[in-house]
């Protein structure tokens, strides 16, 4: 099927969503072959369902395995008359493969698309594959966005500009997170996130309503109610549940209670519990349910619907069926009489105040007196380069004549310290200061993301793929504490994608230069109608 971008047929996904209409997606996750017989008998008897599932969601490798990726099934979802959601991840192509398959699914007629970050990778063709994250979820957004109204690009000496087309793009959120630093950094990305051109909210899955609700009323008091948010409602296993618990199902809170109950329940049983959150959702202003689970049936499905039909407004009642807490969790409100949050209430972030590290006090005293803006090094040295570069063309790339001499050589020992103290890498594009020197996230996060974390940590806080580390994202959060630094700027400071030309060159002579990401930061309001990172000069 070729549209080539000039016609779109109808999308009742976001159709519903902007006229208010509760709809509920499927959630169908390709698996390691070119065959998918499995899915295709769904759409088949989907399509055939009145008032049954219209909106088809396409996970994109999944579980960091080798899958069918979703453009490779839109279109049989497409000549079913059904609604292709697909997934976009960052983790296994750069930004030039991601913005191909872009072009590919709007060729293909596919206007929703869910960015995402990517689960950690796993094993696939002769050993574990190399991760990629050139753009995270925030920036893969800004890029949809960018090419909602055509990118301008270089052709030769020409100008040139892609085909606008109209991505309703979403992004994800973990709000099940149960400690105040995983947390409140989820709800900030999430806010970057509708900043940068998210346009609706799908939920990571979980089991404690409260938690869920908990962040439908913190969009609503930070002026983001006019934002669909579905909830991710699925139907585990006792099986999958464990493997969830265990962390090899990156991200997901199950607490032990879950389990002790799916192990005693028979499919019914765990569809009757879906058909409640369904029901419950509803009822509490949610746009609609994410519905997915390993071996459902279409007609499991239409169970799971009919049933939160019949429930209605009764599940306050089996509220219990539907909260599975974790021990001394965070909680951003107080609890209600009603059993959830109370949205009224004061946000119960702590109070106490870290103690800074002596390499974050002394990196930022530094960075105040040397590096900063205006400040005697960033004068001194900012007009050394300046004149290096212009003889050169102003080429930044490694090789580059200025970064010969007396100047570049007296800031060598500040990458030993950065080495030394912060666990440099040496990207050249250096973020420490918007990090507030608490850590490299190019060194302490597996991903590499520079615009807050993925959702996939473990319930105590280390990362989904190192799990003898800690979230480089919690250590940030706190860090900012630390030195008296609002931690919600994370929700409105976005970072471009990171310039490889500046790959293992001096982080702060690129600083001094002016040409690392300093002036390519973009503070974001909400929302914003135009703009995209501001390109960078050829290597």
């Amino acid at each position: 099927m070729s549209t080539g971008g000039s016609r779109q047929p109808p999308n009742r996904f976001r159709r519903a969503l902007e006229q208010g209409e509760f709809v509920c997606t499927a959630e169908l996750v390709l698996g390691r072959d070119h065959s998918a017989l499995e899915a295709e008998v769904f759409v088949q008897e989907a399509s055939q369902q009145e008032h049954g599932i219209e909106a088809i969601s396409l996970t994109d490798l999944p579980g960091g395995n080798p899958a069918l990726p979703p453009e490779a099934f839109v279109a049989y979802v497409l000549e079913h008359k059904l609604t292709p959601i697909a997934h976009l991840t960052g983790k296994d192509g750069n930004r030039l493969a991601l913005e191909a398959r872009i072009h590919a699914l709007a060729r293909l007629g596919v206007v929703n698309i869910l960015a995402l970050t990517g689960d950690a990778q796993k094993q696939g063709f002769a050993g574990k594959p190399k991760p990629v994250y050139d753009l995270d979820s925030v920036l893969i957004l800004w890029l949809l966005r960018a090419l909602r109204g055509g990118l301008e690009y270089s052709q030769g000496t020409k100008t040139a500009r892609t085909t606008p087309f109209d991505f309703f793009a979403g992004a994800v959120v973990n709000p099940f997170k149960v400690r105040e630093p995983d947390l409140m950094m989820q709800f900030y990305k999430m806010q970057l996130k509708v900043a940068a051109g998210a346009q609706y909210i799908i939920t990571q899955l979980g089991y404690n309503l409260r938690k869920l609700y908990e962040f439908k009323q913190y969009m609503a008091r930070e002026g983001l109610g006019h934002i669909p948010v579905l909830a991710n409602v699925y139907v585990p296993t006792a099986k999958i549940a464990r493997l969830m618990q265990a962390g090899e199902l990156a991200g997901c809170v199950i607490a032990d209670e879950f389990i002790q109950r799916l192990e005693q329940e028979k499919k019914p049983q765990r569809l009757e519990r879906a058909a409640l959150m369904v029901a419950a959702v509803k009822d509490l202003g949610f746009a609609g349910a994410h519905i997915g689970g390993f071996g459902l049936t279409h007609k499991d499905f239409m169970t799971i619907i009919e049933g939160a039909a019949a429930i209605g407004k009764n599940w306050r009642g089996r509220i219990d069926e539907l909260v599975f807490p974790i021990a001394n969790e965070f909680y951003l409100l107080p609890q209600g009489g009603d059993g959830l949050s109370d949205g009224a209430s004061d946000y119960q972030v702590s109070g106490v105040k870290p103690h800074p590290s002596w390499a974050q006090r002394l990196s930022a005293s530094v960075h105040r007196h040397l590096i900063r803006e205006g400040s005697f090094g960033a004068r001194f040295f900012g007009a050394k380069f300046a004149a290096g570069l212009k003889k050169t063309g102003g080429l930044p790339g490694k090789n580059g004549s200025w970064r010969h001499g007396l100047w570049y050589e007296l800031l060598e020992p500040a990458t030993l310290y950065r080495k030394a103290t912060l666990g440099c890498v040496s990207c050249g594009d250096c973020i420490q200061d918007h990090l507030n020197y608490a850590g490299c996230s190019m060194q302490g996060c597996y991903k590499e993301l520079r615009n807050g974390p993925c959702g996939g940590s473990r319930v105590d806080g280390n990362c989904e793929a190192r799990a003898d580390l800690p979230c480089i994202w919690n250590v940030i959060y706190r860090g900012a504490l630390a030195v008296g630094d609002d931690p919600r700027k994370f929700a409105r400071i976005m970072i471009p994608p990171r310039d490889w030309c500046l790959d293992r060159t001096n982080a702060l002579a690129n600083r001094f230069a002016g040409l690392d990401n300093l002036y390519k930061r973009i503070a974001l309001g909400i929302p914003v109608e135009k703009g995209s990172p501001q390109e960078t000069k050829p290597c």
